[in-house]
């Protein structure tokens, strides 16, 4: 007698089929027609096999790999996916026992002649148990949704990257000046000591404190160029994790001299020993240095004098460190709340609407918030609140 079953499709289970394709189309029907039918319809190609021997193929997997259903029905399943070009390791994987529940599976097929084809498969079981159970593979070709996530990435690196130069831009005559500096006082002491040497003979250790000057200042300038070139490169840092505190003394190193400029007065308030947050330092330096610069930018039209930017970093609880950024610059107007973050809104003459949005999508990135409120009187205040680590989970890392 031959056996029969009630094949269902859980919703979880690749796709479920169409509402044509009824329970009642394959209640009583032999095993065999009752799979057929409902493979049929999945938008997956699927391929069952019981016993390493294929037993149904649908048409999607026809179209998907160019090989009729009288070339798979009957064949080693093994044989067939090694003849579509499966790496070795691959079709073990597919191939070994089967888990209790569906499994999903990516992988890159490369075939001769062809470029890499993005697959995803699902392992699941149609019926039974062990070695003679009826199994399934489905495979969904995903390379052109995969292509168009990394353009996508491409674009969006490509973005923040602009974002960090446009940032630095702001602050370009000042930083320039900040290099100056150094230089400047190189040129000094190499010519003390020229004068030094000039007409009469020299001590030992007399040159001794000018050169280690002149050292001293040449560490300086590349520090600073080192660091802008590390921020404007954008490149993933080593370590997972990231230091607040760290970052907002780069920030502040590349935001003094504009604040100088503009006699900006501003306050520090660092809490000690703040755990780590999981994520890239330059991301962290990038969202604290738009609302740094937002806030210069915001302070601009106020007189001399009534300049004042506080930074202080907290620890929130077990699980979360935050950073305010108070200004007191034109402040926010009530009407746009929540709006301040979104593309193109911005309050400034000449603002391009991009710094507080960009902010808000990499404080997300790292898993956190970003809010803003106006502060009594008048400025502004932006709050980002990072989970951090553990002191168990940074030790294991």
């Amino acid at each position: 007698m031959k056996s029969s079953i009630i094949f269902d499709v859980d919703p979880g289970d690749v796709v479920r089929p169409p509402k044509s394709v009824s329970r009642a189309r394959t209640r009583n029907l032999p095993l065999g027609e009752a799979v057929d039918a409902v493979l049929a319809n999945f938008p997956e190609g699927v391929i069952s096999f019981r016993r390493g021997t294929i037993r149904s193929a649908n048409s999607a997997f026809s179209r998907l790999f160019g090989l009729t259903r009288a070339q798979l029905i009957g064949r080693p399943v093994q044989g067939i996916l090694a003849r579509l070009d499966f790496a070795p390791g691959d079709i073990a994987a597919l191939l070994s026992e089967a888990p209790a529940q569906a499994e999903d599976i990516d992988l890159v097929r490369t075939a001769a002649g062809q470029p890499p084809q993005d697959l995803r498969v699902r392992r699941f079981t149609i019926e039974g148990a062990g070695a003679g159970a009826l199994r399934a593979l489905s495979f969904l070709d995903e390379t052109s949704w995969r292509a168009t996530q990394r353009s996508t990435e491409v674009l969006v690196e490509e973005l923040l990257r602009a974002d960090r130069q446009a940032a630095l831009g702001e602050m370009a005559m000042a930083l320039a000046h900040e290099i100056n500096q150094p230089l400047g006082a190189i040129v000094n002491f190499a010519g003390a000591a020229r004068r030094s040497l000039t007409g009469r003979a020299v001590r030992a250790g007399e040159l001794d404190e000018v050169l280690i000057n002149i050292g001293a200042e040449a560490a300086r300038a590349g520090d600073v160029v080192k660091s802008l070139r590390s921020f404007l490169k954008g490149a993933p840092q080593p370590s997972t994790d990231a230091c607040l505190n760290a970052a907002v003394k780069v920030v502040l190193g590349f935001a003094e001299p504009a604040m100088r400029e503009q006699s900006i007065d501003f306050r520090l308030h660092l809490a000690p020993e703040l755990p780590p947050v999981q994520g890239d330092q330059i991301i962290l330096q990038q969202i604290l240095l738009n609302l740094v610069t937002n806030a210069i930018q915001a302070m601009g039209p106020q007189p001399l004098g009534r300049r004042h930017l506080d930074i202080r970093t907290t620890r929130e609880g077990a699980s979360k460190v935050r950073v305010d950024v108070r200004d007191t610059g034109i402040g926010l107007p009530a009407e746009l709340g929540e709006r301040i973050f979104e593309p193109f809104i911005t309050t400034k003459v000449n603002g391009s609407g991009l710094g507080l949005s960009i902010a808000r999508t990499l404080a997300q990135r790292l898993g956190g918030t970003i809010e803003a409120a106006a502060e009594p009187g008048e400025g502004s205040r932006f709050t980002i609140r990072l989970p951090c680590r553990g002191e168990d989970e940074a030790n294991d890392a």
